[in-house]
């Protein structure tokens, strides 16, 4: 579930207003060919390098303009997280693309110009990991129509405390550490 939110935040970087235009990779094969088309350009929010940093605990936001050289009557986005070059799928709540088109709208005529946006929230326990983000948008058959990938690094988040624990005494005398919104539980107190 972690890598999902990892994905999941990676493939909206590739997404969105006033943030910096990224560099991104086509997508390859196995066998290294070209999958589906590249956009004309990729935004996400504070990513102006490779890897992108995001930080775990907050919105990012992303978008991409597109043209395609066939009619798009239907989009459906998918996430890929590579993480150390093992493909995580990243489930998405979005099944249809077409509702975050902000420019142009469905069904798609082949060579116009369109653009997606989307926003998620990276979650505060994603782990800290340096994956590669595929993001694609397949058509009605499930063939990949526009796809690139974006290198990313989760970073702790600036208004993360990482100096400070919290110990809490229980009333059965075992002590709690919270740090980084893990527990740890120690039983050495249990029964003084």
């Amino acid at each position: 579930m972690v890598t999902y939110g990892i994905a999941a935040a990676v493939w909206f970087l590739s997404l969105v207003g006033d943030a910096s235009a990224t560099n991104f990779k086509e997508c390859r094969s196995f066998f290294n060919k070209k999958v589906g088309s590249l956009p004309l350009n990729v935004t996400l929010s504070n990513c102006d390098k490779y890897p992108c940093d995001l930080a775990r605990g907050s919105e990012i936001y992303g978008g991409m303009d597109f043209i395609y050289d066939k009619d798009l009557s239907v989009l459906i986005p998918k996430i890929t997280v590579y993480l150390v070059g093992f493909p995580l799928s990243w489930p998405i709540n979005q099944k249809d693309g077409c509702t975050s088109l902000t420019l142009n709208k469905c069904p798609i005529k082949a060579g116009t110009t369109a653009r997606y946006e989307y926003s998620l929230f990276l979650g505060p326990l994603i782990p800290l990991v340096q994956p590669m983000i595929r993001f694609e948008l397949r058509n009605e058959h499930g063939d990949t129509a526009i796809c690139l990938e974006i290198p990313i690094r989760i970073i702790s988040n600036p208004n993360e405390n990482h100096s400070e624990k919290k110990r809490v005494e229980s009333s059965n005398g075992s002590t709690q550490i919270t740090l980084l919104d893990f527990q740890w539980v120690s039983m050495s107190n249990a029964g003084k």
